[in-house]
């Protein structure tokens, strides 16, 4: 049924179609207790974590010049909402009482995608840089190469299952982050994948702590948060799980021997990882 001309949606004859507008919040989490009103968690990719002008518990004690103090948690949190790409002035006070006022943007939250062949390259191109050493390897090198060349392997193997269970970028990907130096990897659960597989390739993810400044230049900290089961949840006794790293080890050095007579020009790893 056509719209009556005489409305307020006509203008000059013209139809004015109205856009919903969307409301944002700015990507934080408060206690529920306030006020009042303690930070509890911050969004990865919102306005808030990429320019850290905000913490995790501190308070927001005033939004627009407005005290917060008699606000529920609800109403917080409407009062933090507002139209996509319009800014919010926050009060906010550290735990020794050191105020400061910070001017926030409603945007949607932009979190890194960090593809597998960035954050793999430093491994693939450390195995193709022993593989070209013309000098004789010493043990350590020969046994570092045939780890690499495995874990290498491994990754290709199980690359089709990556990606049919979603893990198509690197920050996907379960991982435990005390500190940025410490980031530790593990290979996600992947249906019926070989247990010594999915060590394996844990373990020649976790090489990656060891190429200085590369974890640092991925940028975890802005990329997706994890929530991801990993293979250390597994059924699988500590017991058992010591025992196939142990033969992992025992394979990786005996390997390391047999890839010594190899012709160091010729590779099954060329599969094109996106």
């Amino acid at each position: 049924m056509a719209a009556d001309p005489e409305s307020d949606e006509w203008v000059d004859g013209v139809r004015i179609i109205r856009i919903p507008q969307k409301h944002l919040g700015i990507g934080i989490g408060t206690n529920r207790q306030g006020p009042p009103h303690c930070i509890t968690s911050i969004q990865a990719g919102s306005t808030i974590a990429r320019n850290s002008n905000a913490l995790v518990c501190e308070l927001i004690t005033h939004i627009d010049s407005i005290s917060t103090t008699t606000m529920s948690h609800s109403e917080l949190h409407r009062a933090l909402q507002g139209p996509e790409y319009t800014s919010v002035s926050l009060g906010i006070a550290d735990p020794q009482g050191n105020a400061q006022t910070i001017s926030v943007l409603r945007s949607p939250s932009k979190t890194s995608q960090i593809s597998w062949a960035r954050a793999v390259k430093p491994l693939r191109d450390r195995r193709r840089e022993l593989e070209k050493t013309i000098r004789g390897f010493t043990k350590d090198e020969e046994k570092e190469l045939a780890s690499l060349s495995l874990g290498e392997a491994v990754f290709v193997r199980l690359w089709p299952k990556l990606r049919a269970h979603w893990f198509q970028t690197f920050d996907t990907i379960p991982r435990l982050n005390p500190t940025i130096a410490r980031t530790k990897f593990s290979c996600p659960i992947l249906g019926s994948t070989d247990t010594a597989d999915t060590l394996l390739l844990t373990k020649w993810l976790n090489n990656l702590r060891e190429v200085e400044g590369h974890i640092t230049s991925l940028e975890l900290a802005h990329a997706r948060p994890t929530l991801l089961p990993s293979m250390g949840g597994s059924r699988d006794s500590l017991v058992r799980r010591l025992r196939t790293v142990v033969q992992l080890d025992n394979h990786a050095e005996a390997e390391a021997h047999r890839m010594t007579m190899l012709d160091p020009s010729s590779t099954l790893l060329g599969t094109s990882i996106r």
